[in-house]
């Protein structure tokens, strides 16, 4: 009697024909090319399995793209901690002519005072050589001590304003010095258009200037980029 041995490597079980040369042997279908693999359906309840690569793909949008809308979603008004915002070059601008207007007021000042003390002084000798002249000059210099400390006031106004720009903690003072100019100016360059055949075309060019730069200050401070940067400022503050 033969006895019956299991049967050796690589030998077909008894009943099964070998597949011809070259075949591979069908173990379940396989898809086609460009095609992904069918996944039997999932029990009620349970999460439907991905394809190969997809899963990957979904994964890295959105985790990327979430990063990068939240980084970039926070722009001027929600700061990271610590960090300071940058300056827009229109804040810049405008303290820049708020020092202008600053360097300007110092110098009118000086003169208005200077004038009006000069013309106390010489009150009393006007009046010894004209009668009533006295009262004429004594006026003049109490107007330009006026004016002088007027164009003071708006002088620190400027450059206070101007500081606290650049610094970010606040924008009202240099908006408030430029309304000041802007009116100021705006009655200069009425003047100057009203006197053209005395003031000439120098004067009128330079109090048009003048008007311009006061307008710029307010427009500048007033736009979209500069109210995002005070505001970010305030945030840092916790006000």
């Amino acid at each position: 009697m033969t006895e019956q041995h299991d049967d050796p490597y690589g030998q077909q079980p008894s009943g099964q024909q070998p597949p011809p040369y070259g075949q591979q042997p069908s173990y379940g279908q396989q898809p086609s090319y460009g095609q992904q693999p069918q996944y039997p359906a999932a029990p009620y309840g349970q999460p439907q399995p991905m394809p190969y690569g997809q899963g990957y793909e979904q994964g890295y949008e959105q985790g990327y793209g979430q990063s990068y809308g939240q980084g970039y979603g926070q722009g001027y008004g929600q700061p990271m901690l610590g960090s300071r915002p940058a300056r827009p070059g229109g804040v810049v601008t405008a303290a820049v002519f708020g020092f202008i207007f600053g360097a300007l007021g110092v110098l009118t000042t000086i003169l208005l005072i200077v004038a009006g003390a000069a013309a106390t002084g010489a009150r009393d000798d006007a009046e010894n050589a004209v009668p009533g002249l006295g009262s004429v000059v004594g006026a003049f210099a109490g107007i330009a001590i006026v004016i002088g400390i007027l164009a003071l006031a708006w002088t620190v106004l400027m450059i206070w304003g101007s500081v606290w720009a650049l610094s970010g903690r606040s924008r009202v003072l240099l908006i408030v010095g430029g309304s000041i100019a802007i009116a100021t100016t705006a009655i200069s360059f009425i003047g100057s258009i009203s006197d053209a055949d005395q003031n000439g075309a120098g004067g009128v060019i330079l109090s048009l200037l003048f008007l311009v730069i006061s307008i710029l200050i307010v427009v500048l401070l007033s736009n979209k980029a500069a109210a995002a940067f005070f505001g970010a400022h305030r945030t840092l503050r916790g006000r």
